[in-house]
């Protein structure tokens, strides 16, 4: 045998090891342990190592890919803790990370906003007037998934690595409670875990600190800082969704996929 291929066997060799290696290095946390018993993470492969470690240098440098991120898009003060960033053989997009509140789309958000609290929200409800199109932040588990550059820009990084869109269905899992998302709004491109009012509030973390005829009038705007867990669904957005039947479509639809996951194996 050529020294130059036996070379490049072990290589080969080493790469399938470390590829094997990584695949199973991960493991959620143990609060969570019970509820992902049968979720196949060891067929789960990385993403994207690279970008994965852009949000972990910005969390710690405030610099994602190359660019300083400077006032609310510093990463530092409230870190986006991707402790993974995988993807299951059937497309299933998965990651681990802190949770932040986004109350766009709320009242607060259309009344009484803060600097960085917008009225609208990405995903727009079908044909519905300009006034009840945005998707109410009090009301819907939604979550967030990075779109915007720094000069406001389309961003479609995230979207292109994970084939995630508008309007498709996810679980988020944080300890033993399982709750059905859809992605209804986007922010920075350096940041990742950002999710409703009403999500924070279902997983047991209600950020509200006075609600008021259905809706939130006073925040506590502090993160949930890590092991909350994102499960995605590519292609999974449901065509005819209203502000009426959303909760409920979005329920069956979901937790049908989650459940899916745990058995194809």
């Amino acid at each position: 045998m050529r020294i130059s291929t036996l070379v490049v066997m072990i290589a080969f060799s080493a790469l399938v090891i470390l590829g094997n290696a990584t695949q199973q290095s991960y493991s959620p946390p143990p609060a969570s342990a019970q509820v992902l018993a049968r979720i196949p993470f060891r067929q789960a492969t990385p993403i994207d190592e690279a970008y994965r470690g852009e949000f972990v240098k910005c969390d710690r440098e405030d610099v994602f890919e190359g660019q300083p991120m400077l006032r609310f898009r510093k990463c530092s003060t409230d870190p986006s803790r991707v402790k993974a960033l995988l993807k299951f053989p059937n497309g299933t997009v998965f990651f681990e990370s802190k949770l932040s509140l986004d109350i766009d789309g709320s009242w607060k958000a259309c009344h009484d906003a803060g600097s960085t609290d917008q009225c609208h929200t990405w995903y727009k409800w079908k044909d519905q007037p300009p006034a009840t199109a945005n998707v109410d932040a009090d009301k819907y588990p939604y979550v967030v998934i990075p779109i915007a550059n720094v000069n406001g820009s389309d961003n479609r990084e995230f979207r292109e690595k994970t084939g995630i869109a508008k309007g498709d269905l996810g679980v988020v899992v944080f300890k033993d409670r399982i709750v059905p998302v859809f992605v209804a709004d986007g922010g920075p491109h350096n940041k990742m875990g950002e999710g409703s009012t009403a999500l924070l509030k279902v997983i047991g973390e209600d950020r509200c600190k006075l609600w008021r005829d259905g809706h939130c009038e006073k925040f506590r705007d502090v993160s949930v800082p890590g092991g909350v867990l994102f499960f995605l669904f590519p292609n999974s957005k449901i065509a005819d969704l209203t502000p009426d039947n959303a909760l409920d479509k979005i329920n069956v639809e979901a937790l049908k996929r989650f459940e899916a996951l745990k058995t194809a194996q």
